[in-house]
Protein backbone atom coordinates (compact mmCIF):
# COMPACT_ATOMS: atom_id res chain seq x y z
CA UNK A 1 0.00 0.00 0.00
CA UNK A 2 2.52 2.69 0.77
CA UNK A 3 4.33 1.92 -2.11
CA UNK A 4 0.98 2.64 -4.09
CA UNK A 5 0.96 6.17 -2.40
CA UNK A 6 4.56 6.77 -2.36
CA UNK A 7 4.11 6.32 -6.70
CA UNK A 8 1.14 8.54 -6.41
CA UNK A 9 3.13 11.45 -4.61
CA UNK A 10 5.71 10.43 -7.28
CA UNK A 11 3.65 11.06 -10.24
CA UNK A 12 1.61 13.90 -8.98
CA UNK A 13 4.89 15.90 -7.87
CA UNK A 14 6.31 15.07 -11.34
CA UNK A 15 3.19 16.06 -13.74
CA UNK A 16 3.07 19.07 -11.58
CA UNK A 17 7.02 20.38 -12.27
CA UNK A 18 6.39 19.43 -16.12
CA UNK A 19 3.46 21.15 -16.19
CA UNK A 20 5.03 24.39 -15.89
CA UNK A 21 5.40 26.46 -18.69
CA UNK A 22 9.01 28.59 -18.97
CA UNK A 23 9.46 32.11 -18.11
CA UNK A 24 10.54 34.58 -20.20
CA UNK A 25 11.57 34.46 -24.02
CA UNK A 26 14.24 33.23 -25.44
CA UNK A 27 16.63 34.85 -28.27
CA UNK A 28 19.34 33.33 -30.38
CA UNK A 29 21.98 35.47 -31.80
CA UNK A 30 24.20 34.35 -34.63
CA UNK A 31 27.73 35.76 -35.20
CA UNK A 32 30.20 35.49 -37.87
CA UNK A 33 32.99 34.27 -36.89
CA UNK A 34 35.80 36.17 -38.97
CA UNK A 35 33.74 39.27 -37.49
CA UNK A 36 34.82 38.58 -33.84
CA UNK A 37 37.74 37.52 -35.05
CA UNK A 38 38.44 41.34 -36.26
CA UNK A 39 37.23 43.26 -33.51
CA UNK A 40 39.34 40.77 -31.39
CA UNK A 41 36.54 39.37 -28.96
CA UNK A 42 34.86 35.96 -28.42
CA UNK A 43 31.45 34.87 -27.36
CA UNK A 44 32.38 34.34 -24.04
CA UNK A 45 33.45 38.03 -23.24
CA UNK A 46 30.05 39.33 -25.23
CA UNK A 47 28.17 37.19 -22.42
CA UNK A 48 29.97 38.40 -19.39
CA UNK A 49 28.88 41.91 -20.35
CA UNK A 50 24.75 40.60 -20.77
CA UNK A 51 23.15 42.24 -17.88
CA UNK A 52 22.92 39.72 -14.84
CA UNK A 53 18.86 39.52 -15.10
CA UNK A 54 19.33 37.33 -18.58
CA UNK A 55 20.27 33.90 -18.67
CA UNK A 56 23.11 33.29 -21.51
CA UNK A 57 24.69 30.13 -23.20
CA UNK A 58 27.31 30.61 -25.64
CA UNK A 59 28.04 27.85 -28.35
CA UNK A 60 31.14 27.88 -30.86
CA UNK A 61 32.44 25.18 -32.79
CA UNK A 62 32.62 24.07 -36.88
CA UNK A 63 29.84 26.25 -37.09
CA UNK A 64 28.42 29.47 -36.56
CA UNK A 65 29.12 31.16 -33.05
CA UNK A 66 26.25 31.63 -31.17
CA UNK A 67 24.35 32.80 -28.04
CA UNK A 68 21.08 31.64 -26.21
CA UNK A 69 19.55 34.71 -24.32
CA UNK A 70 16.73 34.53 -22.02
CA UNK A 71 15.12 37.38 -20.85
CA UNK A 72 12.68 37.09 -17.49
CA UNK A 73 10.29 39.29 -19.43
CA UNK A 74 8.22 38.19 -21.80
CA UNK A 75 7.65 41.42 -23.68
CA UNK A 76 11.10 42.07 -24.75
CA UNK A 77 11.75 42.18 -28.52
CA UNK A 78 14.56 41.60 -30.80
CA UNK A 79 15.10 44.82 -31.45
CA UNK A 80 15.21 45.75 -27.79
CA UNK A 81 17.92 42.68 -27.67
CA UNK A 82 19.88 44.24 -30.77
CA UNK A 83 19.85 47.74 -28.67
CA UNK A 84 21.40 46.46 -25.81
CA UNK A 85 24.95 47.72 -25.37
CA UNK A 86 27.92 45.17 -25.23
CA UNK A 87 31.59 45.48 -24.32
CA UNK A 88 33.19 43.53 -27.08
CA UNK A 89 36.90 44.17 -25.61
CA UNK A 90 38.10 46.24 -22.93
CA UNK A 91 38.15 49.34 -24.59
CA UNK A 92 34.76 48.82 -27.38
CA UNK A 93 31.36 48.94 -26.58
CA UNK A 94 28.77 48.38 -29.57
CA UNK A 95 25.07 47.95 -29.98
CA UNK A 96 24.53 44.02 -30.13
CA UNK A 97 22.88 44.12 -33.53
CA UNK A 98 26.51 45.55 -35.20
CA UNK A 99 28.03 42.88 -34.13
CA UNK A 100 25.51 40.28 -34.34
CA UNK A 101 24.98 38.70 -37.73
CA UNK A 102 21.12 37.68 -36.99
CA UNK A 103 18.91 37.63 -33.56
CA UNK A 104 16.13 35.05 -33.68
CA UNK A 105 13.18 35.23 -31.31
CA UNK A 106 11.91 31.47 -30.83
CA UNK A 107 8.27 32.24 -29.44
CA UNK A 108 7.94 34.29 -32.41
CA UNK A 109 9.15 31.59 -34.89
CA UNK A 110 7.68 28.97 -33.19
CA UNK A 111 4.21 28.95 -35.14
CA UNK A 112 6.51 29.03 -38.21
CA UNK A 113 8.81 25.97 -37.57
CA UNK A 114 5.40 24.01 -36.49
CA UNK A 115 4.25 24.96 -39.97
CA UNK A 116 7.23 23.68 -41.25
CA UNK A 117 7.52 19.94 -39.45
CA UNK A 118 3.45 20.04 -40.28
CA UNK A 119 4.70 20.75 -43.94
CA UNK A 120 7.72 18.21 -43.89
CA UNK A 121 5.78 15.28 -42.06
CA UNK A 122 2.69 15.59 -44.98
CA UNK A 123 5.02 15.24 -47.64
CA UNK A 124 7.41 12.46 -46.09
CA UNK A 125 3.83 10.54 -45.80
CA UNK A 126 2.94 11.38 -49.71
CA UNK A 127 6.00 9.51 -50.54
CA UNK A 128 5.71 6.71 -48.54
CA UNK A 129 1.83 6.40 -49.89
CA UNK A 130 2.81 7.02 -53.56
Amino acid sequence: MKYWIALAFLLTFSLNSFSKEKSGKTFLILFDKLELKEQRTNLEYISLSMPERFQTRSYSGHSEAALLITCPSAVVTACEIGDLKVQINPSTTLRLQEIAFRIIDFEENQSHYQDLITHNSRSSQNERGS
